[in-house]
């Protein structure tokens, strides 16, 4: 609807140059016709902006929804109020400093990314990334020698998620207190880049 009253005045006849909508508001109380409307279409418009209407005690009031800049600390931005639960995991898994929560975030990042979303069981993700990862030179050292350590955490990585999807995760995984986040971190980032997903990896990171 948007798209035809913007650029074409009657959506019978040919497009025609020109905008006809010069700025729109839409006001919504469902989060899936915001995730659609936002995710989708907001790189399509020239400018968008989030609002939060609350009432109470029979008063509205409008507030603009924005955070601090990241790229620039002394300015705030726009940001969208609505985020789904995989997208809080993200938001969370760059926060989290120690390795021992780091590590059960990217268990339930792993497994709704690559299980639910893209439909890989437990097998055959960890036979793609530890046989075909191994003989790719995945798990490498500085100096260019197989690096044991990486090829067990990403192991260990993989048998958490592989676990919960033949229903044997009890929530209760073993890891090491003395395990590097740095490290996490990187094996987990190596795991987008076996699977061809790094772009994926990249989005939620926000790089560019």
């Amino acid at each position: 609807m948007i798209e035809i009253c913007r650029n074409n005045a009657d959506n019978r006849n040919s497009v025609v140059g020109g905008n006809f909508i010069k700025q729109i508001f839409i006001l919504t109380h469902n989060a899936y016709f915001h995730r659609q409307l936002t995710y989708s279409y907001v790189p399509k418009y020239e400018y968008v902006s989030f609002y939060l209407i609350r009432k109470l005690d029979s008063k509205s009031s409008i507030k603009l929804s924005d955070d601090i800049n990241p790229r620039m600390p002394a300015e705030r931005m726009n940001v969208n109020p609505v985020t789904s639960s995989y997208a809080a995991l993200w938001d969370e898994y760059k926060e989290v400093k120690s390795a021992v929560p780091l590590m059960n975030v990217i268990r339930r990042i792993l497994e709704h990314y690559f299980l639910q979303l893209c439909g890989y069981d437990g097998a055959n993700l960890r036979q793609t990334i530890l046989v075909k990862g191994k003989s790719d030179g995945k798990f490498k050292d500085a100096d260019g020698n197989d690096d044991e350590k990486k090829f067990w955490l990403a192991s260990t990585m993989l048998a958490y998620i592989n676990a919960s999807s033949i229903g044997m995760n009890d929530g209760m995984d073993y890891v090491e207190e003395c395990l590097d986040a740095a490290e996490c971190r990187n094996i987990f980032e190596m795991i987008f880049d076996a699977m061809d997903q790094k772009q994926h990896y990249d989005m939620m990171m926000g790089i560019q």
